[in-house]
């Protein structure tokens, strides 16, 4: 399976570190460290050489910094922003089969293990732009045959600037969930993509049949908690339930297993997402030379990124996580790479950080 990965990479790598073709950021990169990154990098264990992934230049540095050369005429791509919960937004670009590939292609195979539903409306209840997750939402539901979506849009930028709890954030809250229901009494919706938070408090205001008939729960945008898991299984009982882990940047990871002691275990598709658990003794991240922990150790969360339109190496994300290998049923299903258990947000590190709406 490694092979495969690090085949992967080093066409990823060719193409990035092309001296003519190559996308401008990395080869200034190159420049700055007085290496030569096609040679240096041949395996993943190779990625730390490169350091840590500037954020800054991902919130302030245009998209053509970050694509090749090689691929500057094309147009089909679809540009996106995080929701800034660590600061600045920062941009990312896909081209279309490999936004497919982050978003849509995960959730279908996942879909296949847990057997979600794959007839009836969608209602998805979440940010639709310039966030990706909306696009995804869609392309997802039309990839399973359900036909277009029926949309509720919030702004996570909006909501995050308000205090958990307060009358202004219930007011935001309630705008939506009206929104909500309106479509719940009047459509036949059968899966309902949203946030934790937004589930279990609309789940409040539907009644028993409304409940009834919903066959599939998406969740996205924040973790949920073995409360919330048992609170649905009780208000949804028909529903089968599937997270998301990721973002923007990234594309997703779905779970592939839940257990109320251990949580949700998230693993990527395919050779394309790289997710790493190093150790982190030191209250500023430094990728090297910290280590790799072992198996079933908690450690932060590091991705890498290997698409030819947007490569993004070494990205140390706001969460910590156990590191787990993938089962052999998994991998028979494409999922081949080390996952993640039991995601948490180091909230230390980012002083404005709060659960809210998402």
């Amino acid at each position: 399976m490694n092979d495969m990965v690090n085949e992967k990479l080093r066409h990823i790598i060719n193409i990035h570190f092309d001296s003519q073709n190559g996308s401008p950021y990395w080869l200034e990169k190159e420049r700055l460290l007085g290496l030569n990154v096609r040679k240096e990098i041949q395996t993943i264990k190779d990625l730390p050489v490169l350091g840590v992934m500037d954020e800054q230049a991902l919130m302030h540095r245009p998209i053509e910094d970050f694509i090749p050369r090689l691929f500057r005429d094309c147009k089909d791509y679809i540009i996106a922003e995080t929701a800034g919960t660590s600061g600045h937004p920062k941009t990312a670009i896909h081209r279309n089969d490999e936004f497919y590939a982050a978003f849509v292609e995960p959730f279908i195979e996942a879909t296949k293990i847990c057997n979600f539903p794959t007839e009836g409306h969608w209602l998805f209840i979440g940010p639709t732009g310039p966030h990706i997750i909306g696009q995804a939402a869609k392309a997802c539901a039309l990839a399973l045959g359900c036909g277009d979506i029926f949309r509720v849009d919030f702004d996570p930028r909006w909501a995050k600037t308000l205090v958990p709890g307060s009358f202004a954030a219930m007011r935001y809250l309630e705008h939506i969930e009206r929104q909500s229901l309106a479509i719940l009494e009047v459509q036949n919706i059968s899966v309902i993509f949203s946030t934790p938070a937004v589930l279990e408090s609309l789940s409040e205001k539907l009644s028993s049949e409304q409940k009834q008939n919903i066959s599939g729960l998406h969740l996205g945008g924040m973790a949920a908690s073995n409360e919330f898991m048992k609170k649905m299984s009780k208000e949804f009982p028909e529903a089968v339930i599937l997270s998301g882990f990721g973002n923007t940047l990234f594309g997703m990871m779905p779970h592939l297993n839940y257990n109320s002691e251990t949580g949700f275990d998230y693993f990527p598709l395919g050779n394309r997402l790289i997710v790493q658990i190093f150790e982190n003794s030191e209250d500023k991240f430094k990728l090297n030379p910290v280590k790799l922990v072992d198996y079933n150790q908690r450690g932060r969360i590091v991705m890498s990124r290997l698409d030819e339109f947007q490569f993004i190496a070494n990205m140390v994300e706001r969460d910590t996580a156990i590191r787990i290998e993938p089962s052999q049923n998994h991998k028979s299903k494409g999922f081949i790479m080390d996952g993640i258990r039991d995601p948490k947000p180091v909230v230390s590190e980012i002083p404005k950080f709060s659960v809210g709406l998402y």
